[in-house]
């Protein structure tokens, strides 16, 4: 009787275990800095590390406020539908403005990180205490982003490289 415990015990446990062996979403953050002679800067780089593990696709952009206990409809809402001057993301898709303009961190920098992939912010900073762009990245699942604008977000309109350099104000 004892040894079908330990089996049935064993066999609970590996579930288990395989089950939170790693996270669905994973970041990795690391930091480093030098002295910039040129400039006269300490100059700071953050590296945050995006490792999908998951079986779904995740959208990542960066805000142009903190995020601030915002939910995910209120970051979907602020990025694609609220307007910035004339238009919001949407209607510069629908009006084929996005295949003329270059990615604007903030306004149309949007990258799809692909499950099993992985994707990086490298952000440069002077003040090793700044959260700027830390409080600003945005991770949600892309079904529930298509599915709240009741729309597939073509391809062509996600950033296509493995990683992005993003500089805050001296």
């Amino acid at each position: 009787m004892k040894t079908i415990h330990y089996i049935s015990l064993s066999v609970v446990m590996s579930c288990y275990l395989g089950l939170n062996a790693q996270c669905l979403l994973q970041i990795d953050t690391v930091s480093y800095s030098y002295f910039n002679e040129i400039t006269g800067y300490v100059t700071i780089i953050d590296n945050y590390k995006i490792i999908n593990n998951s079986n779904d696709d995740y959208l990542t952009w960066v805000s142009l406020v903190p995020k601030n206990d915002k939910s995910n409809i209120e970051l979907m809402h602020d990025f694609f539908k609220k307007r910035r001057g004339d238009f919001n993301f949407i209607e510069m898709i629908n009006e084929n403005l996005m295949n003329e303009q270059p990615i604007s961190i903030g306004y149309s920098f949007i990258k799809n990180i692909l499950a099993g992939e992985t994707f990086s912010y490298f952000i440069a900073k002077h003040n090793s205490s700044s959260t700027f762009y830390q409080d600003r990245i945005v991770i949600i699942k892309k079904k529930d982003i298509e599915q709240y604008l009741n729309m597939k977000i073509k391809n062509k309109y996600f950033f296509p490289f493995t990683s992005i350099f993003i500089t805050e104000k001296i």
